[in-house]
């Protein structure tokens, strides 16, 4: 119990530890002017290089719908927005789910969304999510068995050979994440028309009309 020596083999320790490759720069968060003592040299990670996101309109005679879905203490919820091919909106939604993880309620957004736009009539469809593991689970399968009943569903009115399902990131879905969010607030079901969409909602739908895009990364 020689000071000298445990303060030796707390220096190796570190050391060690530091030439493996385990220790990262957030372990030495506080610390910083510290581990050089330890011959432990900080590389101040650089930010991500920040990237314009842009919302795009779908193709003449189809329609695009935006989904997301949220999850906030315990309870989840989902919204989405149906836009033509100029990009106007035919009708909006949010609806709240209960308890459900974020996929369930991921799923069960795209799924009111499709059934929405199938009961209006509209075919041809473009449906994009910022969940990558929604789309994945459409497309390649897979999931917890949880959502099976959802995803059967969702293939089922989804013909996607002749539909199209993307992934859009967050900054490029801000109509559908106000509403989902909305839908957590309001803990019902409910549908906006073109005519009575609020007016944030309205902004944000012209300025992916517009084309401005949402900067990513900053």
């Amino acid at each position: 119990m020689e000071p000298r020596r445990i303060i030796w083999r707390v220096y190796h320790t570190i050391s060690l530890l530091h030439t493996g490759r385990l220790f990262r720069h957030i372990h030495w968060r506080g610390d910083m002017d510290i581990a050089p003592l330890f011959g432990v040299i900080i590389n101040t990670p650089s930010p991500p290089p920040s990237t314009l996101v842009f919302w795009r309109t779908p193709p003449v005679g189809s329609y695009k719908i935006n989904t997301d879905g949220c999850v906030k203490d315990g309870a989840a919820s989902g919204g989405g927005i149906i836009r033509d091919s100029s990009g106007q909106c035919i009708r909006a939604f949010f609806s709240f789910y209960g308890d459900c993880t974020i996929l369930e309620a991921e799923l069960r957004a795209i799924l009111d969304g499709i059934i929405l736009a199938q009961r209006l009539g509209l075919s041809v469809l473009w449906v994009e999510s910022d969940s990558t593991l929604a789309i994945h689970c459409i497309i390649k399968g897979g999931g917890p068995w949880h959502v099976q009943a959802t995803l059967r569903h969702i293939r089922h009115l989804l013909a996607l050979d002749r539909n199209t399902i993307t992934h859009i990131f967050r900054e490029g879905n801000q109509v559908a994440d106000l509403l989902a969010a909305e839908g957590w607030d309001r803990r019902y079901y409910y549908e906006y028309s073109s005519q009575d969409l609020p007016r944030r909602h309205r902004s944000l739908v012209q300025i992916d009309r517009f084309g401005l895009p949402t900067v990513r990364g900053l």
